[in-house]
């Protein structure tokens, strides 16, 4: 048994320890000279007792016990060897003594403990999950460590192919055997797979229009095989070849010429029969192509005219025409342009992930966007509080003061067990966020049906908006579907009701038996009370043809969904043409601003305009022509690096009027859309991109040696934002660093005033876990070399004697902590009551064995001490009677009168004649004693 502190140095804490003594002896502290020594002796103590504590005392015992911990890679390049490795750490633990523990640890990206230390030998192999992209054995030998903290010994012993993708195991190799616990590695060797892998896919990064693209592979192969090589330009295949690999890496090259320019996404990818491992089949890379601007033309009625987009064509602009249904559903669909316009786009028909994706082109990669009017546009569109009003210079919302009229609107919403989950919640949604669109004093109810209705909320007028959206977000999913009972209820309460609008509202993905006269209903509401009906069928299984009529036979509008998240767009729409008239039709001619270069198409006068969609400008906008109500019809701002406009008329002519054949009508146009163009932003920087573990790093480097401050955003093919960080690690080079998923990544510089300076995309390749790797045996060697270990050949080796024998510690650092508080209390005792003198306590014990062990003398004699017993007190007694009767002498006043006054005499004149008195008493008492010894 030994005696160790872990904390040796906080020993030297006793010296200013001992300095607080010593200045306590200085103190001027009324004590007697015996309880100054007792109290510096006592504190003394316990300032030494509180710093061994402070230092970690332990007994130490040597044992032969043998605690080891197993790590076990089981990364993805590791997953067909979990058998093996298991059936190791079997045949290891029956070698083990009966006293020996083992513990388990599982590495992937992090580690996990799969069992603790314990001397059971029986142990489940149903491990836990581990991400399986990254190799991480620099965590699990942390975690193996803090297994063995306690014993100070023991044995790392690490299953795995040595192909470390994260961390840096070497390093907390060394750590962990200066805590006196050593490393053994097994090398895992992988078994035979076939796999071809794409290793390398090389696009130039800046290329010009009608260019040849060079396009360079490298694919490695465990095996001669054939595969196809197929490489695709903006999801559309340009190269498909079948080619044969030999063993080992493989060159390939083609060349295509580039016809569009913007970003244009190239991806190649290998398809091999029998490969095992599909991870690594294709890589994808990014160019920026400059040369004629492209405008992303979506239109929303492609059999009208459109003389907007002939205008542009005319002007040498490359102008590609799609509906809505046709948008892109990536980033790079949209960074291929230099502006988006909707001409008259509904955005009943754009999912919600769609138009955040041109948000975020616009904003961080500087895309223009303009948007047109129509009866499908603005607000009669739905995008009332979507991602592309954000982008506009206006707002949806009408802020007028004119008096608006009454409105009834009722929600009734299938709550059927088809509803259940995403369609469900977004109904909920979109239903509450409609009712806030609407006013206090606006009627509202919701009835839910399945195959009966449920009053959600009662039809009136809306008191509190909150409370009805609670109730409606309340809804649950159950039940069959049966429409009628629901839709007449809706037209029973709002038949009565005196509104000058009333509108239902009819939501459901099912069909409905046939129990009802719909067509009567309907039309005997529209006919006798105006109730107009709008219906939503969502998904294929809804009826269409049923909800079709039914919004026919009441004078509304059908909207069939195929894309749920188009829900809350659909009746905000109905919400908005309910409420308010937001198509102002009464010809006008606009007012011009002279706050713009566009202004000068102007000066000869403007053309009549027969209509448009009233809107608010938003405070930063430049409107730049106005109605006659100040409302705005041609407005532009900036929004983040991205300039917007809009029109709030149409341009096909049947509201913008005599504007569609105006001769400056296309040159006005193509202003516009020149605008909105981005600048020249690419400056001539070179780029280098490595990976380090689940980092990205990325080096641009420009000749200019100017040292300006840039900021990085970075986002992904889903349109968010990666977090990252910038540096300037030298004039003119910066250093990117972010942690981004495997995938495409749009790269936007810009200085402090956020002026673009520089953009493009990369690709963040496959994990290095994919790629083929074979056993490094040399890593493990070297990390058992630092862990001062071996390479296991034999598995009972894991619980062979160490080196160093094994101890056991048993911390005393409570008890030297009790002992110090023990003695406090002591402290505390002694200054509070004084040091009791030991002469006293001794003379008393004497007295005391004196009394019990005195032989028995003579009868006189006893007879004379109990008389000189009597005596003494007879005399005690009459002392303590002459004591009292002075006592009250003394609190005893004289009242004397003087002429007229009092005076009190002080009875302490009398002590000397007491004094006297008490000292006679005493002498008679010390005679009787000596007679009585006589």
């Amino acid at each position: 048994m030994e005696f160790e502190f872990e904390q040796p140095l906080r020993l030297l804490l006793i010296i200013p320890a001992l300095l607080l003594v010593g200045l306590f002896l200085r103190t001027k502290v009324q004590l007697t000279k015996r309880e100054r020594n007792v109290i510096v002796s006592l504190r003394s103590l316990i300032v030494l007792l509180l710093v061994f504590a402070l230092s970690l005392p332990n007994l130490v015992f040597s044992t032969d016990n043998i605690h080891t911990v197993f790590i076990v890679d089981r990364s993805n390049s590791m997953n067909n060897e979990n058998a093996e490795m298991t059936a190791f750490i079997r045949e290891a633990v029956t070698a083990k003594h009966a006293d020996d523990s083992f513990a388990i640890v599982s590495v992937g990206m992090d580690a996990t403990i799969e069992r603790m230390l314990s001397e059971e030998s029986n142990f489940s192999s149903e491990w836990s999950t581990v991400n399986p992209d990254y190799t991480n054995l620099e965590s699990g030998l942390q975690i193996a460590a803090s297994l063995l903290a306690k014993e100070k010994s023991g044995r790392i012993v690490l299953l795995s192919d040595g192909n470390e993708t994260i961390g840096d195991a070497l390093q907390q190799a060394s750590i962990v055997r200066e805590h006196g616990v050593t490393i053994d590695v097994v090398p895992i060797y992988q078994a035979s797979t076939k796999d071809v892998s794409l290793q390398e896919f090389d696009v130039p990064r800046h290329m010009f229009k009608g260019e040849q693209a060079s396009l360079f592979l490298a694919i490695d192969s465990t095996e001669e095989t054939e595969t196809t090589i197929r490489i695709l330009l903006n999801n559309e295949a340009i190269v498909q070849e079948k080619v044969q690999l030999k063993q080992g890496t493989n060159s390939f090259h083609f060349t295509y010429p580039i016809t569009k320019n913007g970003m244009q996404r190239f991806r190649a990818e290998v398809l091999t029969e029998g490969d095992l491992i599909p991870e690594n089949n294709q890589l994808a890379a990014l160019t920026v192509v400059s040369g004629t601007p492209r405008v992303l033309f979506v239109e929303g009625d492609p059999k009208k005219t459109d003389r907007l987009s002939e205008a542009l064509l005319s002007t040498g602009v490359d102008v590609k025409r799609i509906t809505a249904n046709l948008l892109p559903t990536e980033l790079n669909g949209y960074l291929q342009y230099e502006s988006i316009i909707f001409s008259n786009v509904s955005g009943t028909r754009i999912a919600d992930k769609q138009m955040e994706l041109i948000e975020k082109a616009v904003h961080d990669f500087g895309v223009g966007f303009i948007m047109t009017g129509g009866e499908n546009s603005f607000a009669l569109g739905g995008y009332k509080d979507t991602s592309i009003e954000k982008v506009l210079p206006v707002e949806m919302e009408i802020k007028s003061e004119e008096e608006l009229p009454s409105l009834g609107l009722v929600f009734v919403i299938d709550r059927s067990g088809s509803m259940m989950g995403n369609r469900l919640e977004l109904a909920k949604e979109a239903a509450a966020r409609s009712v806030e669109l609407l006013q206090i004093g606006d009627t509202v109810g919701v009835i839910a049906f399945d195959d009966q209705t449920w009053q959600i909320v009662d039809t009136a007028a809306i008191t509190k908006i909150k409370d009805v959206t609670e109730k409606i977000l309340g809804i649950t999913a159950g039940g069959g579907t049966n429409i009628y009972p629901g839709l007449a209820d809706a037209y029973d309460q709002l038949t009565p009701l005196e509104l000058q609008r009333k509108h239902i509202i009819l939501l459901t993905d099912g069909q409905s038996p046939e129990n009802g006269n719909y067509q009567a209903l309907i039309e005997a509401g529209k006919e006798e009370d105006q109730i107009t009906l709008s219906t939503v069928a969502i998904g294929f299984d809804a009826d269409h043809y049923l909800l079709e009529q039914l919004a026919e036979y009441g004078a509304g509008r059908f909207y069939p969904v195929y894309d749920e998240t188009t829900i809350p767009s659909i009746l905000a729409r109905e919400t908005m043409l309910t409420t308010r008239t937001y198509i102002e039709d009464q010809p006008f001619y606009p007012n011009v601003l002279n706050t713009t270069e566009w202004t000068t198409h102007f000066k000869s006068g403007v053309p009549q305009l027969n209509a448009y969609i009233a809107t608010t400008p938003k405070g930063r906008a430049t409107s730049i022509l106005t109605s006659e109500k100040e409302d705005p019809v041609l407005s532009r701002w900036q929004y983040g690096l991205g300039k917007t406009v809009a029109w709030t008329s149409d341009i096909e002519g049947v509201w913008s009027g005599q504007w569609a054949a105006w001769e400056n009508w296309s040159s006005l146009w193509n202003d516009i859309v020149a605008w909105t163009f981005p600048a020249n932003i690419q400056e001539p920087f070179e780029i280098a991109q490595k990976r380090e573990g689940t980092t990205s790093i990325l080096t641009f480097t420009t000749e200019d040696n100017q040292s300006r401050p840039l900021e990085a955003t970075i986002v992904n093919e889903q349109g968010q934002v990666v977090d990252s960080n910038i540096r300037m690690t030298a004039p003119g080079k910066y250093e990117v660093t972010f942690a981004g998923q495997e995938g495409m990544h749009f790269v936007q510089l810009t200085d402090l005033q956020q002026t673009p300076v520089f953009q493009t995309g990369i690709t963040v390749a496959y994990p290095d876990e994919y790629r083929m790797q074979p056993t490094n045996k040399e890593f493990l060697v070297g990390l058992a070399n630092v862990g001062e270990g071996e390479a296991l050949e034999v598995a009972a080796d894991a619980f062979r004697p160490l080196t160093e024998r094994p101890v056991s510690r048993q911390s005393l650092v409570k008890w030297f902590i009790l002992l110090a508080f023990l003695l406090f209390f002591i402290e505390v005792a002694i200054r509070r009551f004084g040091v009791p003198r030991l002469s006293r306590i001794f003379s008393k014990a004497d007295q005391d064995d004196r009394s019990v062990v005195k032989p028995i003398a003579k009868i006189p004699v006893i007879n004379r001490q109990v008389k000189a017993k009597n005596l003494q007190q007879e005399e005690r007694k009459s002392v303590s009677k002459f004591q009292l009767s002075q006592k009250e002498l003394d609190k005893a006043q004289i009242v004397e009168k003087d002429k007229g006054k009092i005076k009190l005499v002080d009875s302490k004149v009398s002590r000397n004649n007491q004094k006297s008195s008490s000292q006679a008493t005493m002498q008679r008492l010390l005679e009787a004693k000596k007679r009585g010894q006589r």
